[in-house]
């Protein structure tokens, strides 16, 4: 093998260590967005709660307000009941006492309803503000997790660049030129071995000849197909094998 290629493979090492660290640190936007996502149905969830009991409550002071107005109605005519002096009147008034007691008894009946809804729904409001919590709690935790894997692969990222950096400087300008041109075209996997006589990257099949050639290490080969650059070992399965 060419001395160049095992210097090369090294970089191209590096480059796939640089890229996987990379998508990591690209994949925790998506991981932080998740956990928010999360959080904001909780959030939700505790706010839906808690306009329902705001509801509740309206309806139950409602309620108290109407009975207040018709006891109020009974004792106005309770007053003209006694101030009149025609029997006719009196007996209306006092129909218009029990209509209003009548209606007092069914706001009551409501009114009671809603308080037991109430009681219920405290259980809901309870739950989900023991969610919320819950979900604030792991959403700190969760975040304070990410930063710290962030952090971490980014001092990774600054240590594999130096690495890098300096395994690029041991391989002859030609041939580096080349890998990168490569590389910001097709990623991280430029230089491949040899497989049944095709390229490991664009799996094609190579002249014989360009085999040979490759077989002897004498130089640095490119694949006249996809023009990775292409060696060969002896653990290497070739045509004949």
């Amino acid at each position: 093998m060419h001395e160049d290629i095992e210097k090369l493979l090294v970089l191209q090492e590096r480059d796939r260590s640089i890229a996987h660290a990379e998508q990591e640190i690209s994949g925790l936007e998506h991981e932080r967005v998740e956990v928010n996502s999360r959080s904001a149905d909780a959030e939700a969830g505790h706010e839906a709660a808690q306009l329902k009991a705001k509801e509740l409550e309206a309806r139950k002071n409602a309620f108290e307000v109407e009975i207040q107005a018709e006891q109020e109605k009974i004792r106005t005519y309770a007053r003209q009941q006694m101030d009149t002096k025609d029997n006719v009147q009196y007996k209306a008034l006092g129909r218009q006492q029990e209509t209003c007691k009548e209606t007092i008894s069914d706001l009551e009946t409501s009114e009671i309803e809603v308080l037991e809804e109430i009681d219920s729904h405290a259980e809901v409001s309870q739950a989900a503000k023991t969610e919320l919590d819950e979900a604030n709690a792991a959403k700190v935790k969760a975040l304070g997790e990410i930063d710290d894997r962030e952090t971490n692969l980014k001092a990774k990222l600054e240590e594999l660049a130096s690495q890098r950096a300096e395994s690029a400087g041991k391989v002859e300008a030609g041939a580096l030129k080349q890998y990168d041109r490569l590389r910001a075209r097709k990623g991280t996997n430029i230089v491949v071995g040899i497989t049944h006589g095709a390229c490991g990257g664009c799996h094609m099949k190579l002249p014989e000849a360009e085999v040979i050639v490759i077989k002897t290490g004498s130089k640095i080969n490119y694949c006249p197909n996809c023009s990775r650059i292409v060696y060969y070992t002896r653990d290497m399965v070739m045509e004949s094998d």
